[in-house]
């Protein structure tokens, strides 16, 4: 078991008791580590604070099959309960919008959610200094390498992350989202939903790319 996955055993209350007071050790001895720990506690607490009804409501079965799909795929890689509850996120806004019916943003292939029509285009081209109702935020690459955007689009009240695989935009997370009334949602990262930027903490590599670094990855094509 790696450390991270030790981690969020520990803060999860899934170590055996040998290993918990191994890893305690280890946290009375690293500030660093004990800093991490209290990151993930403080991030599960803001998750399940604001998504405790919705995470409480039964998903629709053919929902729960495309989460296996996709627990089937990630095998071997274990993910922190907040990242999990995130995650959840998805099927219910799928579910709020019957499988998203074309046109749409977001279209289920292969048990994946993949971004099409004007999201895609918005992904694969747009820089986040660009207007529009729909807009592009946060760029960066993920810890597997790949890159990573947020969006928000205003017309179908819709914020999530995609990350370019394959040559298409897979939706990491989604969550319902409105424009704020002041100009503030024109940053990159304000307004971001909560499950939103817990997915961006729990794939980000490094710093969000600067608009120098963002024009040329747009202008590679996203190839890492």
């Amino acid at each position: 078991m790696t450390l991270e996955e030790r981690l969020i055993a520990y803060v999860d209350g899934e170590l055996a008791a040998p290993d918990r007071a191994a890893f305690e050790a280890e946290l009375a001895a690293d500030p660093t580590l004990a800093d991490k720990v209290a990151g993930h506690r403080r991030l599960a607490a803001r998750i399940s604070s604001a998504y405790a009804p919705v995470l409480g409501e039964p998903a629709p079965p053919q929902l729960v099959a495309i989460a296996s799909a996709a627990n089937d795929r990630g095998a071997g890689r274990r993910l922190p309960r907040w990242a999990a509850m995130a995650a959840g996120l998805v099927i219910g806004v799928v579910a709020g919008r019957a499988l998203w019916p074309e046109p749409g943003p977001l279209a289920v292939r292969g048990g994946e959610l993949i971004a099409r029509g004007g999201l895609d285009q918005a992904l694969t081209s747009r820089l986040a200094a660009d207007g529009g109702a729909l807009r592009v935020g946060l760029t960066f690459k993920a810890r597997d390498g790949r890159y990573c955007r947020t969006f928000r689009s205003a017309e179908d009240r819709l914020a999530g992350l995609a990350c370019r695989h394959d040559g298409r935009w897979v939706a990491l997370a989604t969550a319902a989202w409105a424009p704020a009334p002041s100009p503030d949602y024109r940053t990159a990262a304000s307004g971001d939903p909560p499950a939103v930027l817990a997915a961006v903490d729990a794939a980000i590599a490094g710093e969000t790319l600067d608009p120098a670094a963002e024009r040329a990855a747009r202008d590679r094509g996203w190839k890492p």
